[in-house]
């Protein structure tokens, strides 16, 4: 990773306004993204990750649905700071998002040439023409065959793994420093969700675009990722880099995580063994550590005292559990198996 990172989160808080009053879905998340590096954000659904990546875009409705704090530093300029019309200038041009659903994203009444020709035209100033050239080059570049034909079509004309690949020319036009992609590969079967992140790592390594990769699954992180981020009701729970955090993770949700994950070599009778419980609400949230209600190792200081995430002293790993040290000793893996 580069020594100073194009994108530096720090305290960054979403608030949704609701009957219920201000919950924070992104509660407190601090993390970096290198130039030219790909970060993993992983965690179960509601845990936070796509609330932190539209909030980087400031997607939410900022006049009736959500506020922001903290801070978002992209390439030297607060994200947080600018006013509605320098954001627009930002969306699609120097960050780009793609999607989980690219049929609901792409417009069905236009061809997805146009789709292409209108995001190149709102960001530069370039003729029809020439961004219709562009747009099928694209097309071409995203591994789509037939360009030519594929640019006259609608979306509805393309199989999934077509559309996605639209998204990602579109979301490439401008040729964008930091590329979010939000579970782009959910929808598609696995051989398409191979190819789609091979493409994605491809660009990555011949545009030195950074990549911010939300999923959650754990094995498309290992196959695509440098570093990872836990998230878990909205906080970090964990960061690493993913050789370190495969090998020797160390927050009890990272854990479970992680032995939940099938192995080729393990045993193929027994069942997975799951996190147990449930995700709370945000409304639920107890004022110790998140994870207390679902964790074997919890005790009444993890249930009324928050941990901060901070660095395991001696190693890279950033956790937030009180004790992650005596974890990373290998000191309560026996009284997690009594419970």
């Amino acid at each position: 990773m580069s020594a100073e990172p194009l994108l530096r989160i720090r305290g960054l808080r979403t608030y949704f306004h609701t009957e219920r009053g201000r919950l924070a879905a992104v509660d407190g998340v601090s993390f970096d993204v290198g130039k030219g590096e790909i970060v993993g954000i992983v965690g179960e659904s509601g845990c936070g990750k796509s609330a932190t990546a539209q909030s980087v875009l400031r997607l939410f409705d900022e006049k009736r649905l959500a506020s922001y704090e903290g801070e978002i530093d992209y390439d030297g300029t607060d994200l947080l700071r600018l006013s509605p019309k320098q954001m627009r200038d930002i969306r699609g041009n120097e960050i780009s998002m793609i999607f989980q659903d690219p049929l609901s994203s792409l417009n069905p009444v236009h061809t997805v040439g146009q789709q292409i020709v209108e995001t190149l035209r709102l960001h530069r100033p370039i003729g029809k023409k020439e961004a219709a050239a562009r747009a099928i080059e694209l097309l071409r570049m995203t591994g789509i065959p037939a360009p030519e034909r594929r640019a006259r079509e609608y979306p509805h004309q393309l199989s999934g793994g077509m559309r996605q690949r639209v998204m990602i020319a579109i979301a490439l036009a401008c040729e964008p420093k930091l590329l979010i992609a939000d579970e782009p590969t959910t929808a598609l079967d696995v051989t398409i969700q191979a190819q789609i992140l091979e493409l994605i790592a491809g660009l990555n390594r011949r545009l030195g675009m950074s990549v911010m990769l939300i999923t959650h699954d754990l094995g498309v992180v290992a196959e695509a990722c440098t570093r990872v981020v836990v998230m878990y009701l909205g906080q970090v729970v964990e960061a690493a880099d993913v050789r370190t955090l495969f090998a020797k993770p160390l927050h009890p949700y990272t854990i479970g995580l992680m032995r939940s994950v099938p192995r080729l070599d393990g045993d193929r009778t027994q069942e997975l063994p799951a996190v147990p419980g449930s995700v709370p609400t945000l409304g639920q949230v107890s004022p110790g550590c998140r994870f207390a209600s679902r964790c074997a190792f919890a005790d009444d200081r993890c249930r009324s005292e928050m941990p901060e995430l901070e660095t395991l002293p001696g190693t890279d790993t950033q956790v937030r559990c009180w004790y992650a040290g005596q974890i990373a000793e290998g000191r309560l893996a026996d009284a997690n198996r009594e419970r």
